[in-house]
């Protein structure tokens, strides 16, 4: 049986995953990875609207403290991402359930991957928070949470990795970067 496009087609009782061609089983990773992202926003509304944005900001950073090693660990693995340095961290980065999806990255290693330089040029969260002008989620995305998730995550891979952050939001105009950050693995 050829590989299938989609499954626009007939119920097949006995379909697995690897029936799929490369290109739509890429499709349906995007849109899981947007589900993972979008069921987060989802809950962090809803808390807001419930309990204001204090409980909000506590659950959040409480859900993402909690999980985010285990998080970590399931891509990795599934990728056969090995090592402790910068390349490594930055192979996690790429293929990121998440972080792949919500951000457009360029990423740079210099003298000997011992330096990584990594630049977001398209963050869909900034693009959200600045269409309707919600500094309170993009305080949240980007100190509360991303900064010491980044940070962490460096320190995961190798707690030699210092991390420094170049630019963060809030932007002046919509020419910016978003941000960048400076990884150095210190000997």
């Amino acid at each position: 049986m050829p590989d299938l496009e989609d499954y626009s087609g007939e119920f097949k009782p006995d379909l697995k995953l690897t029936d799929f061609s490369k290109e739509a089983l890429v499709r349906l990773l995007v849109a899981a990875s947007k589900m993972y992202l979008g069921a987060d926003g989802m809950w962090t509304t809803v808390i807001r609207k419930r309990y204001g944005d204090d409980i909000a900001l506590s659950c959040s950073k409480e859900v993402w403290d909690t999980n985010w090693k285990q998080e970590m660990r399931r891509p990795t693995e599934a990728m056969n991402i090995h090592g402790n340095d910068i390349a490594s961290m930055f192979k996690y980065f790429q293929i990121d359930p998440g972080f792949a999806v919500m951000f457009d990255i360029d990423y740079e290693l210099k003298d000997d991957g011992k330096y990584g330089l990594m630049t977001v040029t398209k963050c869909r969260t900034l693009e959200y928070c600045e269409r309707h002008n919600d500094d309170w989620l993009l305080n949240l995305a980007c100190e509360e949470l991303d900064r010491p998730l980044i940070e962490a995550t460096a320190r995961a891979f190798n707690p030699k990795i210092k991390t420094t952050i170049l630019k963060m939001p809030p932007r002046k105009n919509k020419d910016e970067i978003p941000c960048q950050w400076e990884f150095k693995l210190e000997e």
